[in-house]
């Protein structure tokens, strides 16, 4: 079982906030595969300060919401890119540097992240993505859509 059909059963069964937290992740983990010089053009600001709010934050946040339930080679992916990310040496990662990325630390991350999108069915979840987020988002923060009324 891939893990698209693992994200399927997630909303299946009502489980918006795992469905969401991975939703979210996909684009960090697409940021963190680029080149150095995709990550500069991406990042207007501090490289630092917007590569961990941006795309380093939501792989802790969605082992925390996922946790064990997510296939294990996912989860130890998950986990080994965010203990790459948290020891990244300050060379590698400080504020106001726009040359970070060229450090030959961030390979390791997007060797990582790359495996990790490839792993996690991002090319076959990525026609569904915005619908998806769009929907588990309003689930979670208790917005409820407009249903058009039965005659």
């Amino acid at each position: 079982m891939g893990f698209a059909t693992t994200l399927w059963e997630w909303y299946g069964q009502g489980e918006f906030k795992r469905v969401l937290a991975v939703c979210e992740v996909f684009p960090a983990l697409e940021f963190l595969a680029m080149s150095a010089d995709e990550q500069r053009e991406a990042i207007p600001d501090c490289p630092a300060c917007e590569a961990w709010s941006m795309t380093m934050l939501p792989l802790n946040e969605t082992l925390a919401a996922c946790g064990n339930a997510m296939p294990s080679e996912v989860e130890r992916g998950l986990q080994n890119l965010w203990q790459l990310c948290n020891g990244l040496s300050e060379d590698a990662f400080h504020c106001g540097d726009r040359l970070i990325f060229d450090h030959q630390d961030w390979t390791s991350i997007r060797e990582s992240a790359t495996d990790l999108l490839r792993l996690m069915e991002r090319l076959e979840m990525t026609p569904y993505l915005n619908e998806l987020t769009v929907d588990c988002h309003n689930e979670v923060n208790g917005y409820v859509a407009a249903k058009p009324e039965r005659s």
